[in-house]
Formats: C-alpha cells, structure tokens, sequence
C-alpha cells in the first residue's frame, strides 16, 4: 500500500499559494493537470484546424448548421454511451473513449490526404470530441475527489487545461500558413494517445482523505433505454443545469457566429486590398490570435481569480457571473457593432467562460452520484450543450431569412436569453446548496480539544505544538487554515512566533513579561466557516495552578 504523507509536501506547499492543500494532494493535482494540459492542446490544434478548412470554401451560416447536425449526432451517442458505462469500468470507459476519438483522427487524416472534401463532417466532429472528451474527463475528476477536495482543487487542474488552450492557438496560427492542416493534426494524434495512461496515473495519486466516497448503489445507471437523457429528464437538478446549459451554448454561439461574420468581412476586405495572405491564412491568423488572447486572459483569471471567488461567493454566486457579463456586453454590443468592440466582449465573454464558469459548471457534479456523473454530466456537456447550438441555427436561419437580420437585431436577441439564463443560474445555485445540504455540507469546523494552558518562564526559549485535533472538520477532504492574534484583536507580540502548518509556537519569553499573554487561535475552512479557541500562556507559575504544561521544546499538547 502506498505510504501517504502526513505533512505537506515541498509540491503541497507550492500549490498552496494558490489554493488550499491537504497533504499529499500535490501529486494528484499535477496528475490531473498533465492530463487536462495534453487534452487541451489536442483539442485546440483540432479546432483552430476545422475554421479555415471550413470557412475556407464555405460561409458562417454553414458553420452554424454544421452545430445543429452535430447535436442531432449526439441524440444517438448519448444512449450508446449509457450502454457503455453499464458494461464497463469508469477507468475502461475513460480510456476507450480517447481510443475511439483517436481512431476517428486516422480516418480523417486518410480521407484529407487523398484530396476528399472533409470541411463541414470534421466541423461537426471536432463539435462531438469538444463535449464528450472534455466531459467525459471532468466526470472522471467529479468522481475522484469527494465535494471539499474538488471544490479546492479543481482551480489548479482547470489551469492545465487554460494553458493547453493558451499555448495551441498560437501554435497552430503560427504553423498553419506554413505546414498546412495535415501535420498539424498528425501532433494532435500523438498527443491525445499520451491522455489514454494518464488515467490510471491520475485516479492512483488521489490521497485517501480526498477521494470520491461513494457506494456501489451509486453507480447503477436509472436512465433507461434513453440512458443520460431519461436521467436528466427526471431530475429537477440535473434538467435546471441542463437548461443552464443550452442558454449557455445558445448565447456564446450566437456570438460565435457574429464573429465569424465580422471576420469573413474583415479578410475578404483585406484580399481586396491587396494582402499578401489569402483569406484561409487570414482566418487562421485571426483565429490564432484570437484564441491565444482569450485563454492568455482566461489563465490569468483561472491562477489567481477563480479559487478565490468561489471562496469568497460559492459555487451558487460564481454561477451568476458570465450570465451578467452577457447582459451587459451585448448590450453594448447591439447599440455600438463595431467589429473591434466586438472581439473585445467576446474575449471577455469567452476568458470568462473558460475560466470561472467551466470551474463552476464542473463543481455542480461534486455533490452527486457517480451515475449522474458520468452518464448525466456526459448527456448534459454532450446533448443539452448542442441543443443550444440547434437553437441558435434555429435563430440564425429565420433571422437572416425571414427578418434580415444584422449584428445588432441578433446581439438584442443574445440580451433576452442572457436574462432567462441569469434565472435559470438563480435557480441552479439554489438546488447546489440544496444538494450540499443533503450531504450535511453547511457545518463549520469544531473545536475538539480545548487547549491547556502553558506555562512559559520568563527568559527562557520554548518550542512546543498543540494536538493535531485541536480543531476538527467533520468532512473528508476538507483543509483548514488555522490564524492566531492576542484576544481582543492585537497582533502577536515580536517574542512569539507561529507555526500555521503545524499549529506550534516557539520563540523566547522576554524578562521583563507581564503575567499572562492570552491567545485566540481560528481555524477557518475553504467556505470561510470558523471555529475558535483560547490559549493562555502563563509566566508566573503559582501553586494552584499545578496542572499547567510547561511550555518544553518540541512538546505536543494531547
């Protein structure tokens, strides 16, 4: 059996600078964060491959119909996904849908080489792979770390996959004009092959303490023939975030295809001009460019915003936000269409998007089942995120065909359905407190063992630590910070000094000491709950007081 740490490690102290750590979660992080990096780079090599090979020859009314084929491919992948969690280990399924995704590339890597036309079907691929590989390894993260770890952790991990997402587009945009589509995808191949033994690496590196704790009742699928889809129909929650879901889709997409607009305007203005880039190569650039900005954005945000505002507003308050932001830059939008005021809402929206709100989306499954994990996670990311796309093609063809529609009429169109959305977050951050409280998640930690009083003689060194339960947390997973200040509120004085990881003191008693210090020590955990208690440090001793420890180097007080 592996031996786990008890103490933090030298890694364990490093990622403690941005979110909290329990000992021996380092590992397990940079695990999942290799895992989510190799993924993302796979998958933006992909992506920034499919716009010219179909904007290229096609227009972005095409593009728009080519995600509302793609959803309608997923209504059959999800109940043959449903058969596959039944018949297979959650590691095997994880593994033999990176496999599958990776045969598809070969085929596709054929058929491009012998000259056939695959623009529009890799469009409506590329769609497939985003939804179910992205969803499929968050599931398998969701059933890794119970709801406190994750909750912490999943931050860091999500920064592996920003910095996939940072470093592939700008690649891929420098690469392209040079090499063409086909090497490109040739790396996208081998790198997808690397996330298939992560698996197993990742699952093992997962503290005991930090795991996903659940029963074998758990993973029992009730989704009926229909799989995911019969799941999520039946149970309010899972249908509130589905609904979250296509809102989400609906409105960025609509934006995606005011964009892509604006840019086919933007290169076929430049052909005309006399630029020495066809408009293939201008569309890669701009789109190299553009997703190397977001996700530069986004990393910013996901290493040092997001942890800590899921700690200061909860998972209920950080869904609310990328609705807000829609309401307000389409609004913007739709009054002022300028293409560069444009891109700038869409990198807000999009750097938003991959950052605090994929975090979130991905902490509502914490608190559930591994069946609603797995297959109803993988049905909503998958199906529900593509019915969005349905609707907006939906949107797209009666407003250009029947309206007339330009920039402004469809980014009004994106303000409505940002209100509904922002009811619908309402009513989701609702029903995650409601799960949470189910599980008995709302309890603030306790103190367990009041601390004895010390004894300290003035002009002397000491060196001693409390019990490590002193203070207890009655969840697994979760990790607390522990402060200390004199009571009343003043800091410490010069003489005493504080160890938070190991809750010790050490330092000299001066001569000239008054009777007594008087310490108030708070253990705080992720959600900011806290629990307190009193350490009286003597330096007169007194013959009643007998029972006082003496303050010994290196004495733990049980």
């Amino acid at each position: 059996m592996k031996h786990w740490p008890t103490r933090l490690t030298s890694l364990d102290r490093f990622l403690n600078r941005f979110t909290r750590l329990r000992p021996g979660e380092g590992g397990s992080v940079v695990a999942f964060f290799t895992y989510a990096l190799l993924m993302m780079v796979s998958y933006y090599i992909l992506k920034t491959i499919r716009e010219p090979l179909l904007l290229a020859s096609s227009s972005a009314e095409m593009k728009s119909y080519a995600y509302a084929v793609t959803a309608l491919i997923l209504l059959f992948l999800v109940p043959l996904y449903g058969i596959a969690f039944r018949h297979l280990g959650k590691q095997q399924l994880t593994r033999y849908v990176s496999l599958f995704f990776l045969v598809n590339l070969v085929v596709f890597f054929g058929l491009g080489r012998v000259g056939v036309d695959i623009g529009f079907a890799y469009y409506v691929w590329v769609g497939i792979f985003n939804v179910l590989i992205t969803a499929q390894f968050w599931a398998f993260a969701a059933d890794s770390y119970n709801v406190k770890s994750g909750k912490r952790l999943f931050p860091l991990i999500m920064i592996g996959a920003t910095l996939g997402g940072l470093v592939a587009p700008w690649m891929s945009g420098a690469l392209f004009p040079i090499t063409g589509p086909w090497p490109l995808l040739t790396m996208a191949m081998v790198l997808l092959a690397f996330t298939i033994p992560c698996v197993h690496w990742a699952r093992v590196s997962v503290p005991p303490g930090s795991r996903s704790q659940h029963s074998a009742e758990d993973d029992k699928p009730d989704g009926g023939a229909l799989g995911g889809i019969t799941l999520v129909l039946t149970d309010r929650y899972l249908l509130l975030v589905a609904m979250l879901i296509v809102l989400l889709n609906w409105v960025n997409t609509t934006g995606e295809y005011i964009l892509a607009e604006m840019v086919i305007r933007y290169a076929d203005s430049a052909v005309a001009a006399g630029s020495e880039l066809g408009k293939a190569d201008l569309i890669a650039a701009f789109y190299g460019t553009f997703f190397f900005t977001v996700n530069l954005l986004t990393l910013v945000f996901q290493v040092f915003l997001v942890a800590r505002v899921i700690r200061w507003i909860g998972v209920r308050g950080a869904v609310l936000v990328l609705p807000l932001i829609a309401i307000l830059g389409y609004g913007l939008v739709a009054f002022i269409p300028i293409f560069s005021l444009f891109r700038l809402v869409k990198i807000m929206e999009n750097s938003t998007d991959y950052s605090l709100m994929n975090t979130t989306r991905h902490a509502l499954y914490l608190p559930l089942s591994a069946a609603q994990k797995y297959e109803g996670k993988t049905t909503i990311e998958a199906f529900f995120w593509r019915f969005g796309d349905l609707g907006q093609a939906g949107m797209i063809y009666v407003g250009l065909n029947w309206f007339q529609f330009g920039v402004s009429q469809f980014a009004l169109l994106n303000v409505v359905l940002s209100v509904i959305w922002l009811a619908v977050a309402w009513q989701v951050g609702k029903g995650y407190r409601s799960k949470q409280e189910e599980l008995g998640e709302n309890l603030p930690p306790r103190l367990h063992h009041r601390p004895r009083d010390r004894f300290l003689p003035p002009g002397e060194a000491f060196d001693f630590a409390l019990s490590g339960n002193t203070f207890v947390s009655p969840y697994e997973g979760d990790v607390m910070t522990f402060e200390v200040e004199q009571e009343g509120g003043g800091e410490l004085p010069g003489w005493l000094e504080f160890d938070a990881e190991g809750l010790a003191f050490r330092g000299v008693t001066p001569g000239d000491i008054g009777e007594q210090t008087v310490l108030t020590i708070w253990a705080m955990d992720f959600d900011g709950a806290w629990a307190e208690g009193r350490l009286v440090l003597r330096h007169q001793q007194d013959s009643s007081l007998s029972g006082i420890l003496p303050g010994t180097r290196k004495h733990n007080d049980h």
